[in-house]
Order: C-alpha cells, then structure tokens, then sequence
C-alpha cells in the first residue's frame, strides 16, 4: 500500500519487489532491492536496461554492500552485477566505485545532520508508540571530539 501522498501513483504500480519476502535464509542476508530489481528486469524487460540504467543500479548495489553487509556481497548480488558489467564493460571498475563509496561514507562534509539522520531512518510501531531509529556512522576519531 502506498502512503497517502502517494496514493495518486497507485494506478501506475505493476509490481511490487520486496526484499523481505526473498531473504536467503541460509546466508541470513537480505537481497538489496536494487539487486531484485536489476534480476526483475533481465527476466521481464532485458531491452529497458541502458549503460546509465546500469551505472545508477549497480552503484546502489554496491552501496549496500559496502554500508550495511560489511563488505560481503551475496551470491545473488554478484551474478545481478556481473552480468551488468558483462554487458556494460564502459562502466567504471567495481573497485573504483567501491573506493569512492568508502571514502565517503563517514566523510560528514556538506551534510546537514537533518540529512545524516534521514538516510536509514527506520520506524517501529505498535498502532499507539512509534519509535524511529537512525544509525549514525563516524570513525572513533571523530567520536571522540564529540
């Protein structure tokens, strides 16, 4: 279901990809929603796929493997991104795109903390308390002159 203000779109959904309903239990890792997608549209809709479609779907993969699985990228994850840099070899290389994401990803430069916050903001509810969550990502250097 979508949110109120998105209630106008509903008629424009065609399917819904939910990476909690395809968990690989036996490494307990979520696939990324951007690897189930890419997986998606290879079997349905290989054509729609463009070198950009590519660069902006495998940098969001590899974003979720460098900030929340600690460097380990599934099974699945690695067939969804071989075969786009299989068929994309102009892309830049896996391990400049993995630096660059590293470099910034406790780089606090030119981010409000309002922004910091909002990234990975998750909501707990129980229909009466909702509590929301956000992690904060900082080197000890950094904590320490907090």
């Amino acid at each position: 279901l979508l949110d109120s203000e998105d209630k106008s779109l509903e008629s424009a959904v065609v399917k819904v990809i939910s990476p909690d309903e395809q968990c690989d239990s036996s490494l307990e890792l979520q696939a990324s929603s951007s690897s189930l997608v890419v997986k998606e549209i290879l079997q349905e809709a290989p054509e729609l796929i463009t070198q950009q479609l590519a660069y902006l779907l495998r940098g969001s993969i590899l974003f979720k493997c460098v900030s929340l699985e600690a460097d380990r990228i599934t099974e699945q994850q690695e067939k969804v991104l071989s075969i786009l840099e299989e068929k994309f070899p102009d892309l830049p290389p896996r391990e400049e795109i993995i630096s660059v994401l590293q470099e910034t990803q406790f780089n606090p430069q030119g981010v409000r903390i309002e922004e910091v916050m909002l990234k990975d903001l998750k909501e707990i509810s129980d229909g009466e308390i909702k509590v929301a969550i956000s992690p904060v990502y900082m080197t000890l250097e950094v904590r320490g002159t907090i």
